[in-house]
């Protein structure tokens, strides 16, 4: 899987225009492929680089989350305040006298 430099810059934080200066200069943090005037990022290596900054999890931690607490998702009650204006069921109907 490839990506774009201009992508590469946005994920490491730098700009396109610095991006390509350093790609010009042969000084990108990662491996580049030229396909001729288009610059590609290999994923693999833009992966290794961040992941470099990062601790690498323990063999047996295989969980996406870290903090191991419950997070909201369908199964949690809506906040007290919340109200069901748009969903609400009235019985009577303007327009229902028939």
């Amino acid at each position: 899987m490839t990506t774009t430099l201009a992508t590469a810059a946005s994920v490491l934080g730098i700009s396109r225009s610095q991006a390509y200066r350093l790609a010009a200069t042969d000084a990108f943090p990662t491996p580049l492929i030229r396909a001729g005037t288009r610059i590609i990022v290999p994923v693999a290596g833009l992966l290794r680089l961040l992941l470099l900054e990062t601790p690498a999890p323990a063999a047996d931690d295989r969980r996406l989350d870290c903090g191991g607490e419950a997070s909201v998702d369908a199964t949690t009650a809506p906040p007290a305040d919340y109200a069901h204006h748009r969903w609400r069921h009235h019985a009577e109907h303007q327009g229902d006298d028939e």
